[in-house]
């Protein structure tokens, strides 16, 4: 048993939590299993986390992540839904300047 709580497990306890949501609304629409925008948009950014110098750490550049989303078909309103949720449940941090996405 670990005393530490890896990013990777809060990240997948993020992702069981919205499918767990998810299936109460599940046939609202007849689709099964539709991912809301706010959290595919999560999973690009996450994607630049791991692509060569784009992400360094942990850490985004906010212009790379609104493009990469924005390039993908969501609007940049979806885009700041997304970060405003995503902070709020504390999976990642925004600076003041608002140029940087850091996951915590």
């Amino acid at each position: 048993m670990m005393d530490a709580v890896e990013k990777e497990d809060v990240n997948e306890a993020m992702r069981l939590m919205e499918m767990s949501k998810d299936s109460l609304q599940a046939d609202k629409s007849g689709s099964a299993r539709t991912q809301r925008p706010a959290d595919i948009i999560f999973s690009l950014v996450r994607e630049l986390t791991t692509e060569g110098a784009a992400g360094r750490g942990g850490v985004v550049r906010m212009a790379e992540a609104e493009q990469r989303c924005v390039s993908r078909g969501f609007t940049p309103a979806q885009f700041q839904e997304a970060l405003e949720e995503y902070e709020e449940l504390n999976v990642w941090q925004i600076n003041q300047a608002r140029t940087r996405i850091t996951f915590v």
